[in-house]
């Protein structure tokens, strides 16, 4: 005998709101920085989370990640549309959110500049190390654990590192890119030895205006040898 089916209830017909969350990374000397909001409403008054809102009909995720960074944090449009970003994963925990069934899908953002924040405003660059685990409202620990693996990953097989330099710059300068990463000190000589080994990084001239150590030669400038995010079919580091 079959089973008849329960009715849904009008709660259970009800339409979760999606939305996105951004984690947007910069490093400097082989520290990782992330642009938080202090939250100005409940829940979670006064914490620091990562910037997100809810997706509009009327736009892409990618728009309203980038809508996410300019209007939560004082980021300048312009420095938000320039930005890498990609999709990360999407978090649809039952209960993440106390106001109401959400879902949200991570974003990751890559600046190779400290971008100014607007003044006044509620965006603030934190240094990871300074941001305590389990600290983070919301499910936005997981979020940017999750994004820090993802980037750690990357980094191994991609040329990704590229989304948080310049066009050309110093081998010391690539080197501190890397151990911010991945968290730990690499041996300077083979890191260095290896890139160019396999091609993964080029010289683009010198230093314009500089000189190394004790006044010698000025230091050799690089650059990737492929702009856009390409995987390669070895590891890296």
């Amino acid at each position: 005998m079959k089973r008849s089916q329960a009715r849904p209830t009008p709660s259970q017909l009800e339409r979760p709101i999606l939305s996105v969350d951004v984690v947007l990374l910069h490093a400097d000397r082989a520290k990782l920085h992330a642009l938080l909001l202090r939250r100005t409403e409940q829940p979670f008054l006064g914490a620091l989370a990562l910037p997100g809102v809810a997706v509009r009909v009327d736009e892409t995720l990618e728009f309203a990640a980038r809508r996410a960074l300019v209007t939560k944090t004082g980021l300048a449009a312009d420095h938000a549309a320039g930005l890498h970003l990609e999709q990360v994963a999407t978090f649809d925990a039952l209960f993440r959110d106390p106001r109401g069934r959400t879902v949200t899908v991570a974003h990751m953002a890559l600046s190779a500049a400290r971008l100014p924040i607007e003044p006044g405003s509620a965006g603030a660059w934190i240094e990871l190390s300074r941001i305590p685990r389990g600290s983070l409202p919301f499910d936005h620990d997981e979020i940017l654990q999750t994004t820090l693996s993802r980037l750690r990953g990357k980094l191994r097989y991609t040329n990704i590192a590229a989304r948080l330099l310049g066009d050309t710059f110093r081998l010391e300068e690539l080197q501190s890119v890397y151990e911010a990463i991945l968290g730990r000190t690499l041996n300077r000589s083979n890191f260095r030895t290896k890139l160019l080994k396999i091609g993964l990084i080029e010289r683009a001239g010198v230093m314009a205006g500089s000189t190394g150590a004790q006044g010698g030669r000025p230091p050799h400038l690089f650059r990737f040898t492929r702009q856009d995010v390409a995987a390669e079919d070895r590891e890296f580091v």
